[in-house]
């Protein structure tokens, strides 16, 4: 969430160095993807799902017909796939640190402050600016109106996403590929628990779940986002590749 496609890029050109073709973008809003001032979008976070996602694989459908075809979503990344229909074509699903934003799956004061992000920040500030500003508060991506109130109302709720979005309108279930799922010990903005209620709602496909941890690689911290960091290219690099 917030997170601009060339974050990635290091990572995506390391599979290209071991024979994948790979396509990265931008959702509508974010980077390369916001094309006019973002208080006039209108677009909420299921249309990345629905329809930024939905058009990427499309244009790997027409572009590589005869290529295996695997999606890898990140955070947010992950959840989407279960609004695109076209998800169901894949042959391979890889989910990162994939998780439910529920604020009660986190504990202590991250507990609290995940509460209050949904409840109290995340309200008041899309409602006096217009937008959410996270690069003020998290160095994240500006996040358009929709976006950021769809998503905090989604975390406010037991069952996410789901709360609004009834499972029978999305592919969730109807997912039959493999999906190996990654959580991260020393993750504070994907909690186990959280990544495994994710994990689950692809209830009809074959699940192999993850957990790394950084003393298993001899590292100090991996965290959210330290996995596509290129200090990795040696260690958790390779680990990511023998799941595609």
């Amino acid at each position: 969430m917030g997170v601009k496609q060339e974050f990635y890029e290091k990572f995506a050109r390391f599979l290209v160095d071991n024979g994948i073709t790979v396509i990265t973008f931008d959702y509508i809003g974010i980077g390369q993807s916001l094309k006019k001032p973002i208080r006039e979008l209108k677009n909420n976070t299921a249309d990345w799902g629905k329809n930024d996602l939905e058009s990427v694989i499309a244009y790997v459908m027409v572009n590589f017909p005869t290529s295996k075809k695997y999606l890898l979503g990140h955070s947010i990344g992950g959840q989407l796939i279960g609004l695109s229909r076209s998800s169901i074509k894949m042959d391979k699903i890889i989910l990162v640190a994939t998780q439910s934003g529920y604020w009660k799956f986190w504990k202590g004061f991250s507990k609290t402050k995940m509460w209050f992000n949904w409840h109290i920040l995340f309200p008041l500030l899309t409602t006096t600016f217009g937008y959410l500003p996270a690069k003020r508060i998290s160095g994240m991506e500006d996040l358009p109106k929709k976006v950021a109130q769809q998503w905090s109302g989604w975390g406010k709720k037991s069952e996410y996403l789901l709360s609004e979005i009834p499972i029978e309108q999305t592919v969730f279930d109807k997912i039959e590929a493999e999906i190996t799922s990654f959580s991260i010990d020393d993750d504070l903005l994907a909690p186990r628990q959280a990544v495994d209620w994710m994990s689950k709602k692809y209830s009809n496909a074959p699940l192999k779940s993850i957990h790394l941890a950084p003393g298993d690689f001899n590292i100090n911290r991996i965290g959210h986002f330290g996995i596509f960091k290129d200090k990795f290219k040696e260690s958790l690099w390779p680990f990511l590749l023998k799941e595609m």
